[in-house]
């Protein structure tokens, strides 16, 4: 498991001490992202470290407080044109929760522009470099061209504000719509170096660094972002985007990042994905 960040650490130790339930706290982890087999590991082990200290030595705990209304990591920063916020920052790899980088009238500007043209999503064949049908993938989508449009270019323009990629790194923008059951089972962004097709689309920009998943709609049942190999899943919150990277500086690729977009079992889902590679992008 991934180690728990120093000011959740804090702020559960703090909650465990004012009299917080764990029930309460496990509702505010899960909402912020969090796995809840792993948020009910951290939340046993840092109540358990807390009662001790409060019996042992209580003194140490007389000034602990918690501020019950404000969440780990949650300062705001400008992107560009908006004010956004962390929900939660992991450094190993770097995956990041970002809160309300768009508003909800963008989110559903952006679902009006797409319902009309979607079509079945493809995948990556990975002997020839070309689109495939699969039954891997069973959303439905559209894309965006880079600066197709003023709310596009605004995106665009906080993206790389967060990421310091120029907009010209940026393929264009994916708007996907999941329906109930649809999913996308667990898969790399990166294209893998041993594939016959990935010499192909490398020629377009190059390897690609990094993916930013915008969350368009709440989603009632299911459809959250999963990381298998980090026991982390992220839940739809509209407005709100993860990011990830998966190329290091010395031009390695993070297996780690593997991640599906678990089947929705209640409505629908709607999001938008922009990939970020090494150079500038063309087609």
């Amino acid at each position: 498991m991934p180690a728990l960040a120093p000011d959740w650490q804090d702020w559960l130790a703090g909650n465990v001490v004012r009299g917080c339930s764990d029930a309460d706290m496990l509702a505010t982890m899960r909402q912020s992202g969090f796995d809840e087999h792993y948020a009910r590991v951290a939340i046993s082990v840092v109540r358990s470290m807390t009662e001790r200290v409060q019996q042992q030595a209580p003194a140490m705990l007389a000034t602990y407080r918690a501020d019950p209304c404000r969440l780990p990591g949650t300062a705001r920063f400008r992107a560009a044109d908006r004010d956004v916020g962390i929900g939660f920052a992991l450094v190993d790899p770097n995956i990041s929760l970002i809160h309300d980088l768009i508003s909800e009238q963008e989110c559903e500007k952006l679902i009006a522009l797409s319902a009309g043209k979607l079509t079945r999503s493809s995948v990556l064949d990975r002997q020839s470099g070309g689109d495939e049908i699969s039954p891997v993938r069973t959303s439905e989508g559209t894309f965006f061209e880079r600066g197709e449009n003023a709310l596009v270019a605004r995106l665009e323009q906080r993206i790389a504000a967060l990421t310091g990629l120029p907009v010209e790194h940026g393929e264009p923008l994916q708007i996907l719509h999941y329906k109930p059951g649809n999913e996308y089972l667990a898969h790399h962004d990166y294209f893998d170096p041993a594939d016959p097709g990935s010499a192909e689309v490398l020629k377009s920009g190059g390897q690609r660094v990094a993916t930013l998943i915008v969350y368009l709609n709440d989603v009632a049942g299911g459809g959250e972002t999963r990381f298998p190999e980090l026991s982390l899943d992220i839940r739809p919150g509209r407005g709100n985007a993860v990011y990830f990277e998966y190329l290091n500086g010395a031009g390695g690729l993070d297996a780690r990042c593997l991640h599906a977009g678990v089947p929705v079992t209640q409505g629908e889902k709607w999001i938008a994905t922009k990939w970020l590679r090494q150079g500038p992008y063309h087609r």
